[in-house]
């Protein structure tokens, strides 16, 4: 799925023959594209204001051939957010895998948030709608929770760099202070993002974070520059 919202998404088909696949696209992209077209409607609409039919109206398919690719809303809304954290989480893990001090890594990890921005803010508006879902069956989206979880696990990782190599003392509680890092940047850069949408905001927003975890100007642009030598590598 598209992170910076580059690609254009796809129109309702509202005249010409139905088709169960456009031609050309293989299932596995009708696939991607239900997903994609279903983020931005379960976003914007909410997932009980969404209908499969307009989902698949909206990616250019006929309302029973997405039965070929997903059995019901629920499969739809649960593959989506699956995909959706698992896009976040490799593009934190990589950011945060960057070597240097904790404060490297944050700051990488900062960068990567700018770089998941979305003027649309899909990812942020989907991730509400969910939390309302899984707050009222928490069993039905137990995978899901397993998939946010693995991102909890790159910020303990963090905060377990730090206290093996003295940026933070031996007795710091990993977990705790992993589970609080991952709200505060996380949760607080996708709340803040929906009351503040512009990408100036946005921008100013993770330049505070910084600030707020003593990260300054030089090492963060001496750390892209790492993370992009290492990338080509």
């Amino acid at each position: 799925m598209a992170k910076n919202g580059s690609k254009q998404r796809p129109k309702a088909r509202l005249t010409g023959k139905s088709l169960g696949r456009p031609e050309g696209i293989s299932g596995e992209e009708t696939r991607e594209r239900l997903m994609e077209v279903a983020a931005t409607l379960f976003a914007r609409e909410g997932y009980r204001g969404v209908s499969l039919a307009e989902i698949a109206g909206a990616a250019g398919i006929s309302a029973p051939a997405i039965y070929n690719h997903f059995g019901s809303k629920d499969d739809l809304f649960i593959e989506t957010a699956i995909n959706i954290f698992e896009e976040i989480k490799e593009a934190i893990a990589q950011a945060a895998a960057v070597p240097g001090t904790w404060h490297t890594k944050l700051a990488q990890v900062l960068t990567a948030c700018e770089e998941l921005y979305r003027e649309d803010a899909v990812l942020q508006r989907f991730g509400s709608v969910f939390e309302v879902e899984a707050a009222r069956d928490p069993e039905r989206f137990a995978g899901v929770r397993q998939k946010q979880r693995e991102l909890d696990l790159v910020f303990h990782d963090i905060v377990t760099h730090a206290v093996a190599t003295g940026g933070l003392p031996k007795t710091t509680d990993v977990k705790m202070t992993g589970d609080l890092l991952t709200s505060l940047i996380m949760g607080g850069i996708a709340s803040r993002t929906l009351t503040s949408p512009s990408k100036s905001d946005h921008k100013k927003l993770v330049a505070a974070f910084k600030l707020l975890l003593g990260i300054d100007a030089q090492e963060s642009s001496s750390n892209v520059t790492q993370l992009s030598n290492r990338s080509a590598s």
